[in-house]
């Protein structure tokens, strides 16, 4: 039978039982912390029974050690089955207790087994088995195993991609290390302290030296670790499983506890903040100089925290619907009203004139101050707008005459331009778009998590991996390998590169996704099909590959500098051994680089028009579906629209709209070679297209692959 976890509301609590009294006399039974040291022995089947204290209300976190000190809180690497095993022997065997955390502050190098340093790769192996073996477990369903606690501050493991050993990293690469095992996570331990026994530096916003003078010197560290847990991972349980004055207890009530528990209680308040469920006071028995049994003052300061009604709050509801998440109010009010009234989400939540906001297809809805659901007034003139969209032979008429203007208006400036034929000291060179094949929607996405968005203007570098698998296989295939095997919201890279060197496109510019470590929110990451261990990539794919770093390049107005490999950011062998050594293929790319940088640089006259909007249209056809799902776009960007490739030439940036069988490939290379900066949206059908339009409209995003 599955046993339930007792998880207590209250966020008080204690490392190690003894002072639990303090709790019950309060009537606010909390948590307590217990660790055991368990070795590695897979036929020791012995066990702790923590029914004492969870029978009368406690919530029970054990922390699971392999032993202390020079036997490492981890075995070592050729033991972490055995470890593993005798995990599970002992949870097996131990009753009451629900939240079982895996080994503490491994980044410290006195937890390190016989001196061997606890990487976050090394960390995620052991995490993984030990994950499987409780979870393997009858009656263990809703058990949570947690990640173990990382020491602010200390900076003793460095590593491949964090040679500095600064902590936050290294608490971000060991999440994103278990996330590359396929391994789930199900809670997060954090220790947090502060430098003395003042209370006010519960609150100091202190920050260190260079170059750690990003994160807070005191008990606000907690805050660098609960920024740096990825966005999709936000819901889950926080504890945070020691916290002191950093110096032995001083029999004094200073209010340092009070305001400890004030400030998670605090961060708790806001909703939107992912929930601290414990905060424990290390430590109550006299095992050593942080003990707090006997230290009066210190119960006292800890009675009168718990006169207030500090709780951590269940997560708010949510539901991803149309690719956005609805959450707790807007998804009341959307379940409440209905998709007929509301429409399908077109945005996630987001904060406008002070206010949270939603854009539904039909409405836009707020939540004003005093908690009360608004409609903004744009809903209702875009569902007046609709409304007014009727009568086709109409709307064509009104179109035709706004062509006719368009062509006129096209004919006076390029009369005013001398034809469109700028003088050769007027000509501006760019380096042309590779033509690619965008593939962004096609490819397999994961049914809840979703990857971060980033503003164009924050890539600084392009990151080059290899797939390690033949050129051969395709793009789908390695994103069905990062979703479903990796758990990853998408494929990892933006562009993949096969091995005849055709070029397809796999994530947004804006989409910040993995292969590149703490580097991904400003890298624009390529994968080269192929494993080049041994080898390096044949001839054409080179060239594609440097086409397109060019082009990149000139986007983003980086130097050749910018282009690293992957394993020059995380500790990998991607793009493969030959990339710095051997036959030093980053050496031989950048050549490449160099000549497209001159070879695929055309001229072309100033454009007088800014952007053009291009839909197709034959003798007996146009793209009416289009051209109507497109309207909140061209209502939001005031873009010249239209229907001929003649016309979009003279605009810097064009807009197609629609598949290859409206406007088709040769006219998008055409406009390309003319110095246009081309970007076609097309969805699967017209209405994902309008979709796709519709949010870029509510986001002001006018293009998904420029930054203009």
């Amino acid at each position: 039978m599955s046993q339930k976890p007792n998880l207590p509301r209250y966020i008080f609590g204690l490392h190690e039982p003894g002072g639990e009294h303090l709790m019950e006399e309060k009537g606010k039974r909390g948590w307590i912390v217990f660790t055991h040291g368990l070795g590695r022995d897979p036929n020791d089947h012995s066990g702790y029974d923590h029914r004492r204290w969870a029978d009368r209300g406690f919530g029970i976190i054990a922390r699971l050690n392999h032993g202390y000190g020079a036997a490492g809180t981890i075995p070592l690497t050729q033991h972490y089955d055995a470890f593993a095993r005798r995990v599970r022997n002992f949870v097996e065997r131990s009753p009451g207790c629900h939240v079982w955390i895996i080994g503490n502050e491994m980044n410290h190098g006195q937890e390190r087994p016989e001196g061997q340093i606890i990487t976050p790769e090394r960390y995620a192996a052991c995490y993984e088995k030990c994950w499987t073996q409780i979870h393997s477990l009858s009656g263990r369903e809703h058990d949570q195993v947690a990640v173990g606690a990382v020491a602010p501050w200390n900076n003793t493991t460095a590593y491949p991609g964090n040679e500095s050993g600064d902590w936050v990293q290294c608490f971000k690469d060991i999440i994103r290390a278990i996330r590359d095992q396929g391994c789930p996570i199900d809670a997060i331990t954090l220790h947090t302290y502060t430098h003395g026994h003042d209370p006010s530096l519960i609150f100091s916003e202190r920050k260190l030296s260079p170059p750690f003078d990003n994160d807070h010197f005191e008990f606000r560290c907690y805050r660098d670790f609960m920024n740096a847990i990825p966005q999709d991972m936000r819901r889950l349980p926080v504890y945070i499983t020691e916290t002191d004055e950093n110096e032995p207890w001083e029999n004094i009530n200073r209010g340092w506890v009070r305001n400890a528990y004030r400030e998670i209680n605090d961060w708790n308040a806001d909703r939107d903040n992912q929930q601290i469920r414990a905060l424990a006071l290390y430590r109550w028995p006299r095992y050593d100089k942080w003990y707090i049994d006997s230290k009066g003052g210190v119960h006292d300061d800890f009675r009168a925290a718990m006169n207030h009604e500090y709780v951590w709050h269940e997560a708010k509801p949510f539901r991803r619907i149309n690719g956005h998440l609805v959450r707790d109010p807007f998804l009341d009010f959307f379940e409440r009203t209905g998709q007929d009234f509301c429409g399908l989400p077109i945005t996630d939540q987001i904060v406008e004139n002070g206010l949270k906001t939603q854009y539904f297809e039909r409405i836009v809805v707020q939540q004003a101050r005093s908690g009360k659901m608004i409609l903004k007034a744009a809903g209702v003139e875009i569902q007046a707008l609709r409304r007014t969209v009727q009568g086709s032979e109409g709307r064509i008429r009104v179109l035709q005459r706004q062509v006719e203007d368009l062509k006129g208006e096209i004919d006076r400036l390029r009369k005013e331009s001398g034809s469109g034929n700028g003088k050769e000291s007027d000509q501006i060179v760019e380096i042309v778009r590779p033509t690619w094949e965008n593939i962004v929607r096609e490819l397999v996405r994961h049914p809840t998590k979703c990857y971060a968005v980033r503003a164009m203007g924050a890539v600084n570098y392009i990151v080059i991996g290899h797939s390690a698998v033949s050129g051969r296989v395709p793009a789908s295939e390695i994103a069905r390998f990062h979703v479903k095997r990796l758990q990853w919201p998408g494929i990892g890279y933006h562009f993949y590169i096969d091995d005849q060197g055709r070029v397809f496109k796999t994530n947004e510019l804006t989409t910040v996704c993995y292969h590149a470590g703490q580097r991904d929110p400003e890298s624009v990451g390529i994968c080269v099909g192929g494993s080049f261990t041994e080898e390096i990539p044949n001839p054409v794919q080179l060239q594609s590959t440097a086409h397109l770093v060019a082009w990149l390049l000139q986007e983003f107005d980086l130097r050749r500098d910018a282009v690293k490999g992957k394993q020059e950011f995380v500790d990998t062998q991607s793009p493969g051994y030959q990339w710095l050594a051997g036959k030093m293929w980053k050496k031989l790319l950048l050549a490449e680089v160099e000549k497209a940088q001159e070879e695929q640089a055309k001229p072309h006259p100033p454009k007088p028009f800014h952007h053009y909007m291009l839909f197709w249209q034959d003798e007996e056809d146009w793209a009416e579906e289009d051209w109507y799902g497109a309207k909140a776009y061209i209502s939001r960007f005031r873009v010249t629209h239209g229907f001929s490739a003649d016309d979009a030439k003279v605009s810097k940036y064009v807009t197609i709209v629609g598949g290859f069988t409206g406007v088709d490939r040769n006219t998008e290379r055409t406009l390309l070679n003319d110095g246009c900066r081309v970007e076609r949206i097309a969805g699967k059908n017209g209405a994902e297209t309008s979709r796709i339009l519709t949010e870029m409209a509510y986001r002001r995003q006018r293009f998904l692959s420029y930054a203009g």
